[in-house]
């Protein structure tokens, strides 16, 4: 009987899920992102079987497979970079929340009073996370327990060093207002030093972009030049019949293998220099995911357009 009941649940709770993702997608993805990975998994996995069983191909051989890839990699991407502008947005509005409820606590207001009170206001992203505040302290729901929950919801670096030093101080019987008035402070003072390493390495995201680009010249003007050139070359080689006589080596080229090592080489550098991007601009290689699916794309494409409408 109990476990009949707990399979019952189980059922009802996987369907609320299914439900909440298909009219909240983000929230669920944000609870448990490994989500995503599942998602982006099983659809890779549908596009490589497509490419196998109807033997699709484009640009070069086994490039249905490389697509599929780029394309399973965009949903994560897009997560990362909109979860990136979300913390951004919620990292820039937490000194003014800190420093109006730090106001309202000591003009000489409660607790739950100077929440409700700050909780009216409107600081963007964040604006939702302080009304729960206040809805959980009416509650009856401890301070403490309040920010944790706040700091879930927020997991940015810089809001979890201040709920930690905000329950810290409240832990040893401080004055509340005084300790968040630091902490905005030491959330400002962050953020004006984490501004100023991004301006400081966007000259070198834009380095990543262009060596990228160069890269992809090059691989132009050996498609266009190169290649010809071993072409006709071997064949003058092959009508004179000196193949293999005189120290000359020059035999029958390959084309197709040589177009497609200059494709997989363009490629395999957009994802290396998307990567590195990343690290350098953002100090985290998983955010430079979404440049690296920007720059495969272009080396694909540039393909793409050599292969059906030669330049």
């Amino acid at each position: 009987m109990q476990d009949e009941i707990l399979e019952t649940l189980e059922r009802r709770t996987r369907k609320k899920i299914l439900i909440q993702f298909f009219r909240e997608p983000m929230e669920v993805i944000r609870e448990k992102p490994v989500r995503l990975g599942y998602l982006s998994s099983a659809l890779a996995g549908c596009l490589m079987l497509i490419s196998y069983i109807y033997g699709l191909e484009f640009v070069a051989p086994y490039d249905a497979y490389i697509l599929a890839g780029i394309v399973a990699f965009v949903p994560p991407a897009h997560y990362i970079y909109s979860e990136q502008k979300r913390i951004r947005k919620a990292e820039d509005a937490f000194p003014d929340l800190l420093r109006d409820l730090a106001q309202a606590k000591r003009a000489g207001l409660s607790l739950i009073d100077a929440v409700t009170l700050t909780s009216e206001g409107e600081y963007g992203v964040l604006t939702e996370g302080m009304r729960r505040i206040a809805t959980q302290l009416t509650w009856g729901v401890p301070f403490e327990d309040a920010l944790r929950m706040f700091a879930k919801r927020y997991p940015t670096r810089i809001i979890k060093r201040s709920i930690e030093m905000i329950i810290e101080g409240y832990r040893t019987g401080g004055e509340v207002g005084v300790v968040l008035k630091i902490a905005a402070d030491d959330v400002m003072e962050l953020k004006s030093l984490e501004k100023r390493r991004i301006a400081d390495m966007s000259p070198y995201v834009m380095v990543c972009y262009v060596t990228f680009f160069v890269f992809l010249g090059v691989l132009l003007v050996l498609y266009h030049s190169f290649i010809p050139t071993m072409v006709e070359a071997g064949e003058a080689v092959a009508e004179a019949g000196a193949g293999g006589r005189g120290g000359v080596m020059i035999r029958g080229v390959n084309v197709e293998m040589l177009k497609m090592l200059f494709f997989h080489c363009g490629v395999i550098q957009g994802i290396c220099s998307g990567l590195v991007a990343g690290k350098l601009g953002e100090g985290k290689v998983i955010v430079g995911l979404r440049h690296a699916v920007v720059l495969a794309s272009a080396a694909f494409g540039l393909f793409a357009v050599l292969k059906f409408m030669p330049i």
